[in-house]
Parts: C-alpha cells; structure tokens; sequence
C-alpha cells in the first residue's frame, strides 16, 4: 500500500497575477452577491424605520433613488432584490399591481438614468401592501389582539391572481427577474404561463422556493414591518423540520419554469443548501436574513471583531454548501470599507 509520504507530488506555490486575481474572493463573488433594497414611498415612514439602527443601508426614500444607484455603481454593487413599502395599505394590497406604484417608478427610474447597468430582481408578494400583513389574500378573522391569526384563511387562487397583475406590471416597467415570495401553492405555473402569453419569456423567475417558517425574520418583522402583533405564517411557508417538504417544494418549483431557486434562511439550513446542489442543476440562491444579520452585528457590539473578515468566512461557507448566488444586507459592508467608499453608507 501506498503511503501519502511515498507519494512524489510537487506543488507549486508560485502564484502568477491572473492565478492570485482569482482566488481573491471579493473578486469572484461580487457579481454573485445580491443586495435587497427597501424603498420606501413615505419620507416619515422611512425616517421612522431608520430608528431601528437594523439593516439602515438597505432602505431608501423614494425621493433619493438616484444618488443611491450612482453610490451602488460606485461600489460596482449591480444585482439588486427590490422591495416596496408604500403609503397606502387595503385589504388587497392593490398598491403593489399599481403601475405608478412605489416599486414600478423605481424599475423605471433605473432604467431611464442608468439603463441596464443594474440586474433588477424584483419581489412578488402582497405582505407590505396589505392591511394583514400575510403573504396571500385572507379571509376570516383573528380571535383577538396579540394572538395567532390561526382562524384567519390565506385564499391560494385569488393570491395567485393578484400575483400574476404585480408581475405582469413589474414586466412592464422593466425588471430583469420576477421573486416570487408568498409561497402560494403552484405560483410558479402560473405566473410561468401567464408572462409566456403576455409576451415577456425573456423575464426570469427566481422563485422563493423553501422559504421557511423561522425566527430569524423577528428583527426586521419587529422593526421594520407594519404589523406589530403575531403573525403565524406556517400554514404557507416550508416547515423547516422536513427536509422533504424543503426539497419537493423546490423540485416541484423547477418543474414549474422557475430559473432560479432560494433557499431562505441560510446559517442554519446550510445542510438544506448542500443536498439541493446535488440534486439541481439550475442556479442555487440562499438569502441572508434580519436575524443572521443581527446576530453577526450583536456580537461585534459584545467583542471587537473584523466584520469584514466574518462576512467573508460566512459567505465562503455558503459558497462551500453550494450557493451560487447570495442575498444579504451584508453586501454592503463587505465593500465600503474600500478605499473611496461613498461617505452615506459609512
């Protein structure tokens, strides 16, 4: 038997410039990182969240959008996840299917000022825009104040149909990618069939695929949401005790013509990441959420850390597990610490 010692192996550990430019991790994963941006289209609403101190850099007033994409160009931060929050709120969410809606002016001042500079992924889904605050159209009643909304019905078809006019109106005002959020039984079909007929195949789906039931959304819920009270959203959202229920929803995703799949928290569902990537061949998003980010900025408030270094470690771990593509609020500090920074985000 052959020992490792008896092997003769040479290494070369003289690295050329090409050999050391790509095994600089900032350089081959920055057009793979995708920051989520919140825009807001009330200015007290948006100073008010900024109380918070949480996820500040991924919040802008609608006013201000311009001089923020020239500091993300600067920062050759180009693949953005855009959310809105809007002034208006009714048990629809009609807001959201609006076309001079808060999102649909954003897609198309971007694309007026900077044209195709920026990837635009655009997210699909009425909790922001209603007066319940769940992912789908509802029905029933809450028994009382601070309790589960468990009496309450999230209506799958009518969702869906709401879901295929914000796309339809996302489509129009330019979005490169539609995400579809709500996790509504057989969105992805759906909204699948109806941009193939309205003449937008060259839209793309990122589908919240395995989009979990988990705790790690509390400090944006509790922060930056308009619902303070308990929102049970388990009827709908992956149960992140089966890993079966996680891999048939993305299975059956792809299935649907979704071209992009998500995994959604990331930290503790690195397993769920690594199995997916051996069972897919379509490209594989993971997103970072509120409380992953808290925690990684609750311990830097507890001990001196190197921030930078964390995000790096964290990210390459979830490189390692399989993503190809990474969402998070971290994207951000990753790179204004970089000589020229744009002074805001500092």
């Amino acid at each position: 038997m052959l020992s490792f010692l008896s092997l003769s192996v040479r290494f070369n550990i003289s690295f050329g410039p090409l050999i050391k430019n790509l095994l600089t991790f900032l350089d081959s994963i920055q057009e793979d990182l995708i920051f989520p941006l919140f825009v807001y289209e009330d200015e007290h609403a948006y100073k008010q969240s900024l109380n918070s101190g949480y996820m500040n850099n991924s919040k802008v007033f609608s006013k201000n959008l311009i001089t923020r994409f020239e500091e993300l160009a600067q920062l050759k931060i180009s693949n953005l996840l855009l959310f809105g929050i809007p002034t208006k709120r009714d048990s629809l969410g009609s807001e959201s299917f609006n076309k001079n809606g808060v999102i649909q002016r954003t897609i198309q001042t971007i694309r007026e000022t900077f044209d195709k500079k920026f990837n635009i992924l655009s997210d699909v889904c009425v909790c922001q825009y209603n007066t319940s605050g769940h992912c789908g159209i509802t029905s029933g009643f809450q028994v009382a104040a601070n309790q589960p909304m468990n009496e309450m019905m999230i209506e799958n078809d009518k969702t869906l149909n709401i879901l295929g006019k914000i796309s339809l109106s996302l489509c129009e005002s330019g979005t490169d990618f539609i995400a579809p959020s709500s996790m509504m039984d057989g969105q992805v079909l759906y909204l699948s069939n109806l941009m193939e007929k309205s003449g937008f195949k060259k839209v793309k789906i990122m589908s919240y695929s395995a989009k979990h039931n988990s705790c790690l959304y509390s400090p944006f819920r509790n922060y930056n949401y308009h619902k303070n009270s308990f929102l049970d959203k388990s009827s709908y959202q992956s149960n992140f005790n089966n890993l079966r229920e996680s891999m048939r929803e993305i299975l059956y995703d792809i299935r649907e013509g979704s071209d992009w799949v998500m995994i959604k928290p990331s930290l503790w569902y690195m397993d769920i990441l690594s199995i997916a990537k051996n069972l897919i061949e379509v490209p594989l998003v993971v997103q970072n959420v509120s409380g992953e980010y808290a925690l990684l900025k609750g311990g830097s408030k507890l001990d001196k850390i190197d921030q930078r270094e964390w995000i790096i470690h964290y990210f390459k771990s979830l490189r390692r597990a399989g993503a190809d593509k990474i969402i998070s609020y971290l994207v951000l500090d990753l790179f204004v610490e970089s000589e020229g920074s744009p002074k805001s985000f500092i």
